[in-house]
């Protein structure tokens, strides 16, 4: 809301517009919004407060998670939400073919696309379960765990009531919980239940998901993105929902999941993202899908980002790795799927170390975000 202070009224009577317009100063000064002070009129302080014209659209995370979360939980009691362990039950064997919107040619200005990216992504709130407690002894406490709600990744709109995000955001962390349900929540807050994934890769780190309900724009995928081109991503990292950020691809990369995968194509950017940002779309000039934020790899020469002496660790710190939007096509079209791991995720996937050098073994982690 922006308060709006009316013109002074002059010293020794009323300003012109007051005189103009009796009526609404008898209404202001019944109603109190006017205080009258001898032949002077004063507005009230912080009384007089007119509708905001601001048209942006302005991010309360804590509000948008805990009115999100009390409909999840609202939704959780009427027995609407499906828990991670029946949705990875329930992979179909054989994923369905796609109609996909044609990739778009005009290219817009960065608040044009950062407005097209928001309209067609969505929050994936996250309501899991704690693990079991373990007493002093090692045995598993009766005490079942609690259930939480957050902010937790990243998904946007391929079809009609399809959206892609990352396989490893729709598979149980061990470490973290017991089960988990998953939600869509959209730009207004709204939230949807996600009820099944129709289509899985373990090599793309990919999954389409299903949200009854819930059509967005869907966002065209366009293959064969080159390096040093510009590109945009929108995302929720670390719970601060909707950031658009941007870079440029800084290389094209192939990297097997295991020995008897094919490798998966990769796109490695520069592009800001974290964790919470797994599943957000990486985008060219307009609007169409090059990658999908999936990973980030850290480097160094001691194990951490900074080596003894303190000094950053040197060749690459960080790469930022999609998937590219060549996987995600791919799930559209028929094929079979990838099982999704039960009760627990599969392994990291191991990734190549940098060359050595003179200095202590190079050593990489890698981050899902």
């Amino acid at each position: 809301m922006r308060p709006v202070t009316p013109r002074a009224a002059a010293t020794t009577g009323m300003s012109w517009w007051i005189k103009i317009h009796p009526l609404l100063l008898a209404i202001l000064l019944i109603t109190g919004v006017l205080p009258a002070r001898g032949n002077d009129v004063f507005p009230a302080t912080n009384a007089l407060i007119l509708p905001s014209t601001d048209k942006r659209f302005i991010v309360d995370d804590e509000a948008f998670e805990k009115e999100s979360g009390n409909q999840v939980e609202r939704l959780a009691k009427e027995g609407r939400l499906t828990d991670y362990s029946y949705l990875a039950k329930h992979v179909p064997l054989v994923r369905p073919s796609l109609i996909l919107p044609t990739a778009a040619t005009n290219q817009l200005t960065t608040p044009e696309l950062a407005d097209l990216l928001r309209h067609s992504t969505v929050a994936i709130g996250l309501r899991y379960q704690e693990p079991h407690t373990r007493n002093s002894s090692g045995t598993q406490a009766a005490k079942v765990g609690k259930w939480h709600y957050e902010i937790a990744a990243t998904a946007f709109a391929i079809a009609p009531e399809i959206f892609s995000t990352s396989l490893h955001v729709m598979t149980i962390d061990p470490t973290m919980m017991r089960d988990a349900q998953a939600v869509a929540v959209t730009e207004e807050g709204k939230v949807f239940p996600i009820t099944q994934i129709v289509a899985s890769s373990e090599r793309g780190d990919t999954c389409l998901v299903r949200v009854p309900g819930l059509t967005l724009p869907s966002l065209p995928l366009r293959p064969g993105v080159r390096t040093g081109e510009p590109i945009w991503c929108m995302s929720h990292p670390d719970g601060f929902t909707f950031m658009f950020t941007s870079g440029q691809v800084a290389r094209i990369s192939r990297e097997r999941y295991d020995k008897q995968s094919a490798p998966g194509l990769h796109i490695e950017v520069t592009a800001e993202y974290c964790p919470g940002s797994s599943g957000g779309a990486v985008t060219d000039a307009s609007g169409n899908v090059v990658a999908q934020v999936s990973s980030i790899n850290q480097y160094s020469d001691s194990g951490s980002l900074e080596s003894k002496n303190t000094q950053i660790a040197s060749g690459i710190v960080s790469a930022r790795t999609c998937t590219a939007s060549e996987e995600i096509i791919n799930l559209t079209t028929p094929g079979t799927n990838d099982p999704l791991p039960l009760p627990t995720p599969s392994p990291k996937k191991k990734r190549h170390l940098p060359k050595t050098q003179a200095t202590p073994t190079s050593q990489k982690s890698e981050i899902k975000d």
